[in-house]
């Protein structure tokens, strides 16, 4: 990200990661029930907390703040649970997560 700054970046969205254990692929792979898997969602917050940290950091350091944090778990996490205010009825059954599964368990090492 220092980089970015030195090639003259001066405003900078930096998104952490979303609910992984909540995606279409990791449900259909991991989840007999649809809940989301719960050491992928730790995972998200063990991250997302140390990015902050990092960017915090890194702008001090800087003296300016170039990198701004988003916080893109509790964005994605409204999806997850209120799926319906975007149109879907549930997210464990999509016809997105119909392909995102098909591409995910492509085994074909041709």
């Amino acid at each position: 990200m220092q980089r970015l700054y030195y090639l003259g970046a001066r405003r900078v969205l930096v998104t952490g990661t979303g609910p992984m254990g909540c995606v279409p692929a990791e449900l259909a792979l991991r989840s007999a029930n649809g809940d989301c898997d719960i050491e992928l969602q730790r995972a998200a917050f063990l991250y997302n907390p140390q990015l902050v940290e990092m960017i915090k950091g890194l702008n001090h350091e800087i003296g300016a703040d170039v990198f701004i944090a988003a916080n893109a778990y509790q964005m994605h996490m409204d999806f997850v649970t209120n799926p319906q205010a975007y149109g879907m009825y549930t997210i464990t059954i999509s016809y997105y997560s119909l392909y995102v599964v098909s591409v995910a368990r492509n085994n074909d090492t041709r």
